[in-house]
Order: structure tokens, then C-alpha cells, then sequence
């Protein structure tokens, strides 16, 4: 007995959109959140410029912003002490970029299936 599925061809191209969509969407939500991310940490920092200026972020090819502190913020050796504007500045835009996440999800889904 073969069973057919009507409308299967539909859902399969939508979903081939979303994946298409998804990383893209995702990725610059990303960026624009390790951009904020640097903003604030730059102005928590309270070193001289030559330090602000260390604070330095990359995007990748998989949609990913890594954020470099700069040397400051390292500890190479014994507990790691207080960094004291990598932390709160974490903090602070945590539920932020997982809202701008979200957002950048569902609107990928939205476009996809044209909701």
C-alpha cells in the first residue's frame, strides 16, 4: 500500500527556504549583538584607549561573532579574578541578544512560510 502525502512538495521547498533563511537571519542578529556587546565593554573598561582599542570582535563563516576582551580581560595563571567590564556588560545585554535571537528565528520562519 503506498501512501502519498499532498502538499508534500510545498512543505519540502518552504523548508529548504527556511534553511537557506535561518542562518542568515541568525548570523546577523549575531553580529549586531557582539557589535553591542564591544560598545559596552568599551565603555566599562577603565584603562586609556590603547586598551579600548584591544577590545576587538570577528565575525565567522557559520553566523558566529566572537568577541576578544583584549589582554585585560585574561587571566593566565591562578583563579580568575573580577573582570570588571566583560562581566557586567554580559549581563546587561544577556537577555537582549537571546531576545534578538528569537526574533531573527522567527522571522526567518515567518518569510519561509509565509506567515
Amino acid at each position: 500500500m503506498s501512501r502519498t502525502v499532498i502538499g508534500a512538495d510545498r512543505v519540502r521547498a518552504k523548508l529548504a527556504k527556511l534553511k537557506a533563511n535561518m542562518p542568515k537571519n541568525v548570523g546577523e542578529a549575531n553580529r549586531k549583538s557582539g557589535e553591542e556587546l564591544i560598545r559596552i565593554m568599551r565603555i566599562l573598561h577603565p584603562g586609556d584607549g590603547s586598551t579600548k582599542a584591544e577590545i576587538e570582535g570577528t565575525a565567522n563563516a557559520d553566523g558566529s561573532f566572537l568577541v576578544d576582551a583584549g589582554s585585560k580581560a585574561k587571566v593566565t595563571e591562578g583563579d580568575r579574578g573580577p573582570r570588571p567590564f566583560v562581566n557586567p556588560a554580559l549581563k546587561v545585554t544577556r537577555k537582549k541578544h537571546a531576545a534578538r535571537a528569537k526574533r531573527a528565528a522567527r522571522k526567518a520562519v515567518k518569510d519561509a512560510f509565509g506567515g
